[in-house]
This record gives structure tokens, C-alpha cells and sequence, in this order.
């Protein structure tokens, strides 16, 4: 039996799945299409580059290319978002309604590239941070640094409150608010998926088999 909200929200999942450098790059590359050694180098890769360019990009003055780095940053934090909501709750559905098979990788893999999104995630905010710390208030802090800004988007991503940095500006507040949002997500999500790997013991009681 069909429901209008499941069939609307995977409606515009499914849209939204198309603002992806990752999904893109797959259409436009059928050989690549159904290749999980393509997904792993992918979420590896930019794990990576997430790394590297918090390293490399650093305020008060943006240049060009640490306003791209920025710019893809943001792309690749929704991509992963609209990637794993896909993934849980509507993939399968849409295989199944169009009468596919549809079967994960496996488990484990599943959970250990979701701990590197995870990650990396963290990484991207920390960019951010980084470079726009004028949208915060940092007291003696320098936020324009890779372990202060790396340890603020830890804490935000893993907790609901602030540290001795804390927003002053719209976008500070709309930064912390997004990343709080999909650290819970990312949170339960992974604890889900990790949970499902466990498996029950046996138990004696009648009630329980």
C-alpha cells in the first residue's frame, strides 16, 4: 500500500540525490556504475582531501581556491547527508516498487564507510570554522587554526552545546545548528547499523526465542 508522505519524500530525495559530484560522475561513467571499489576510493579520497585542505587553507584573507575548497566542502557534507537518508530509507523501497532486487555490499563495509563520513564530515566543518571565524566569538582563541577549529567541530558534532567559542553572526549559528543536526543523525545512524552487526546470544527462556 502506497503513502503519499513515503512517496514524496522519496520523490525529492531522489532529486536531491542529483546535486552530487558522486552521482554525476557514475552516470556519466557506466563502467563505474555498479563499482563498490569506485564508492570505497571515493569516500577515502575525500576523506583525504577534507584533510588536507584544512591543513592548507587558512584566513583571514580567502583566495580563490580556498573559497572552492569551501564551496565543495559544503557540496560534499549534503551529498553525504542526502547519500546516507537514501540509503536507509529509500533505496531499497525504490528497488523494490519497480521490481528490482536490491542487496547491500555488506554490512560491516557499509558501517566502516559510514565512520569515514563520519570523520570527514568533521573535517569539512573545521574548514569552515577555520576560515570563517570571524562568524564567531573566540575570546584569546585562535580559531584560524587546524587543531582549535578541528577540536570546536568535534565538540559540536558530538554534543549539543558550546565550548569557549560560541556564534555571534547568522552564519556561525546556521554553520553549528547544520552540523549539530547531522552529527545526531550520524550518530544514531551509525549506532544502528553498528548494533545490527551484533549478534543475539542464545537464551533459555521460552518467551525469548
Amino acid at each position: 500500500m502506497k503513502s503519499f508522505v513515503v512517496e514524496l519524500w522519496s520523490g525529492i530525495f531522489s532529486i536531491l540525490r542529483w546535486i552530487s559530484p558522486f552521482q554525476v560522475i557514475r552516470t556519466l561513467i557506466p563502467a563505474i556504475r555498479g563499482s563498490h571499489g569506485f564508492v570505497d576510493g571515493w569516500v577515502l579520497g575525500n576523506l583525504l582531501l577534507s584533510i588536507v585542505l584544512l591543513l592548507m587553507c587558512s584566513a583571514p584573507s580567502l583566495h580563490w581556491w580556498e573559497v572552492i575548497a569551501i564551496c565543495y566542502g559544503i557540496i560534499r557534507v549534503f551529498e553525504v547527508f542526502i547519500y546516507q537518508i537514501n540509503v536507509l530509507l529509500f533505496d531499497e523501497y525504490r528497488a523494490r516498487k519497480a521490481g528490482k532486487a536490491y542487496a547491500l555490499r555488506g554490512f560491516r563495509r557499509l558501517v566502516i564507510l559510514l565512520l569515514h563520513n563520519y570523520a570527514e564530515i568533521i573535517f569539512w566543518f573545521a574548514l569552515f570554522y577555520r576560515n570563517l571565524d570571524w562568524a564567531f566569538e573566540t575570546g584569546k582563541i585562535n580559531l584560524n587554526s587546524f587543531s582549535v577549529s578541528l577540536n570546536f567541530s568535534f565538540v559540536t558534532m558530538t554534543t549539543f552545546g558550546y565550548s569557549t567559542i560560541f556564534p555571534k553572526e547568522t552564519l556561525g549559528y546556521i554553520l553549528t545548528l547544520t552540523q549539530s543536526i547531522i552529527g545526531l543523525f550520524m550518530a544514531l545512524l551509525i549506532l544502528a547499523r553498528f548494533i545490527s552487526l551484533i549478534p543475539a546470544p542464545q537464551t533459555m527462556d521460552e518467551f525469548e526465542k
